[in-house]
């Protein structure tokens, strides 16, 4: 099992929702901020990076260049970065006028939605996951698309990068305190705590 670490720093308000979800599912994770962002330095093909929902536009001023190029180099030294909602947006070459981490090469449209979603992959597994606003990946032509919801629209989406892959997820499948959705009875939450097993 790969080491956990969480952003919990500026603008990361749902954090909490990940913390919330590792702890019902007995994962251990460490928490990172923009002022610590160097854990994630050294050994990185053990090491799990979690973004979580929050404030786009406080998390790539925050990190700065620094940060930035500490994210960049863990992915591509093996590392494994997971992005929701927010932590989807700021994966790209920029978002807003901000330099973004550059997994993919455009600037990811908003696409504004809240709701409880359906999404199934090629198998026909089939998952829900919680729309806050989320990215909308149908313009990027990196990765490949794991999960598709019953609209058409890419909902989870796999990037490799170096060494390391990147894991972008445009609704957040973690459950939620706001919307009652306790993981241990939530699909999406499920799902992202036997992927998370798996790589």
């Amino acid at each position: 099992m790969k080491n956990i670490y969480v952003y919990s720093g500026k603008g990361a308000y749902q954090a909490k929702d990940i913390e919330n979800f590792l702890s019902v599912f007995d994962f251990k994770y460490e928490r990172v901020c923009e002022h610590n962002i160097e854990l994630l330095s050294g050994n990185e093909g053990r090491k799990i990076f979690i973004v979580p929902g929050g404030k786009i536009r406080d998390y790539l001023p925050s990190w700065r260049k620094r940060g930035i190029e500490t994210i960049r180099n863990f992915v591509k030294n093996g590392g494994i970065y997971i992005g929701i909602c927010a932590g989807s947006y700021v994966a790209g070459k920029k978002f807003r006028g901000n330099k973004g981490l550059g997994f993919y090469n455009n600037e990811i449209p908003h696409v504004k939605y809240q709701g409880i979603i359906k999404a199934k992959n090629k198998n026909g597994k089939v998952i829900e996951l919680i729309a806050e606003n989320g990215s909308d990946f149908s313009k990027t032509k990196e990765g490949t698309i794991l999960f598709i919801d019953f609209y058409g629209n890419a909902q989870i989406l796999q990037i490799k990068f170096g060494k390391g892959q990147v894991l972008l997820f445009s609704s957040h499948p973690e459950g939620s305190i706001y919307y009652n959705k306790h993981p241990k009875k939530f699909s999406g939450a499920k799902y992202f705590a036997s992927l998370l097993k798996k790589i």
